[in-house]
Parts: C-alpha cells; structure tokens; sequence
C-alpha cells in the first residue's frame, strides 16, 4: 500500500509539473503558414441556447473565403470544462493560444476550424455536433467532410463520442499524445482518478471493442519522451485492441517528442509531423476535390 500511495504522489507531481508548463507564456503551434493571420473569423456563434444554458463557437475560415461553397472542417474537442481549463491554461478552451493558432493553420490550409466554449464535455459535443448537422448550409460546412483535432487528458472524451456514438459525424480523428480508455487497461481507475483530480470531466470509459465504430480513420501521435504516466501504455492498448478489430488506424511514433511538442518543441521534426497532420486531413476530407 505504502507503494501504492508513493507511486500515485509521483504521478500527481508530473502533472503538476506539465499543468504548470501549460500556464507559462504563449503556446502556439510551431508550424507556420502564410495567411494564418488572415483567416476569417466568426465569433460568439451559439450553438446552445436555452432558458438554462448559453454555450457559443468561433469558426475559422480560410483567407479571402467566398462564403458561396461548404467546406470540410476540423473540430477541436475539449474533455474539460472551462473553469477548469482557466485554471490549468489561463484561458477558456476556445481563447487559449494553443487552439486559435492551430485553428488559423487549418484555416490556412483550405478548411474551417471550430473551437468551442464548454461547461459539461460529454453533452456539449453533442449539442455541437447536432447544431452543426442542422446548420451546416448556414455554418458553410460539408457534412460528410468532418475531421476532428484532440490531444492529451481531452482524448477519452472525443474517442468514446467517434467509437461509440451512433450519431458519430467525424470522418477522421488526429489524435495527438492521448490517454486512451478501455476497459481492459489495468491502470483505468488510476487515470481516471488523475484526471478528474486535475478538474477534467469524469473521462468516459470505451464501450467493448467489438461494437467500435470501424468507417473512421484515426491518425495517433506517440510522444516517446512523455512523462505523464501510463499515458503511452494506455495508447499502445488501445492501439493493440484497434489493430485486433481491424480498423483505420495509423501510429506515428515521435521518439524524442514530449507532451505537447506540437506548441513547446519547434524544430523540424515537430514542423514534420503536423505537416503530415494537415496532409492526412485534406486527403480524407477531399480538401481540394471542389
């Protein structure tokens, strides 16, 4: 038990230690494109609103966008409520630098990107992805052309909606250095305790991997130099489950990559992979078949 107890207080202390790297400065994405900054965008779009609730979304289009046409378009999805992501980040999901940067370079490379403000993760991506299919000639967004973007303590949240969901839209997912929940994980009820500590919503847990949703191409990025705990060995099982049930499933190992790279390490490596990122979105979004 005294192990137990030591080895759950190291864990506690490398988040600690990533949370606190999270808060320091501006994190914006290494890779840079021209017109990033001259994306359009549209703010404080409600997608929920009711006598309880009044949640909104910013949308970035791509520079000089003619607004005549529907395009693909990646969602960034929050496992984490906003008060929390205050607290962690400094910021609401949807203002945080990490985010807007990586929404103006998918904007830049010819598709829309959604960012989201949200108080209860799992309802809201419903309510999102519901207002979207109603909306979508308004929105400009091609509904059968829907990519998503997740990352870290996020990731349970977006795989158990992609997986799982029967009213699923995403025809692709990049998943980036993500916990990866089944049930068949040993160390579950540790990173669930984890993240929930760390004022994540309660993380969803996968459904049996049979009953997986099979028609979505998945993209995962391994960082092999991560320090959060059980984070890899909980991708490499779900990888390992994936693989059994056949699915669309691509693994890019980045050996010298730490968690959140894609902000905090920019060198040509890192500049590498999200290029390929973008590439894996326009060829299965059809990015540039009009």
């Amino acid at each position: 038990m005294k192990k137990s107890k030591f080895g759950l207080l190291i864990l506690l202390l490398l988040l600690v230690t990533f949370c606190n790297q999270m808060t320091t400065g501006q994190s914006v994405v290494a890779l840079k494109l021209p017109g990033m900054e001259d994306a359009i965008v549209k703010k404080d779009i409600p997608y929920l609103n009711n006598s309880a609730l009044n949640r909104k979304m910013d949308i970035y289009y791509p520079p000089k966008f003619d607004f005549k046409r529907n395009i693909p378009a990646i969602i960034f999805i929050s496992g984490c409520p906003d008060t929390s992501m205050v607290k962690l980040a400094g910021s609401e999901f949807r203002k945080w630098s990490t985010y807007t940067s990586w929404c103006k370079l998918v904007a830049a490379s010819g598709m829309a990107a959604i960012v989201y403000e949200t108080g209860d993760p799992k309802n809201d991506l419903i309510a999102l992805t519901e207002f979207i299919n109603s909306n979508l000639d308004k929105l400009f967004i091609n509904k059968n052309n829907i990519g998503a973007f997740v990352c870290s303590g996020h990731t349970p949240n977006a795989v158990s909606y992609i997986l799982n969901s029967p009213s699923n839209i995403f025809k692709c997912a990049v998943l980036y250095y993500g916990f990866f929940l089944t049930q068949d994980f040993k160390y579950l009820s540790t990173i669930e305790g984890l993240l929930i500590d760390k004022g994540f919503q309660k993380p969803p847990i996968l459904t049996d991997p049979n009953n997986w949703n099979k028609n979505v191409s998945i993209l995962i990025i391994r960082a092999g130099m991560d320090n959060v705990p059980y984070l890899n060995q909980s991708m490499q099982n779900f990888f390992n489950n994936a693989i059994e049930q056949n699915l669309p499933i691509t693994l890019v190992n980045y050996p010298q990559g730490t968690h959140g790279f894609d902000v905090y390490t920019d060198n040509e490596t890192t500049r590498l992979i999200i290029t390929n990122t973008l590439e894996f979105w326009k060829q299965n979004l059809k990015v540039n078949s009009n």
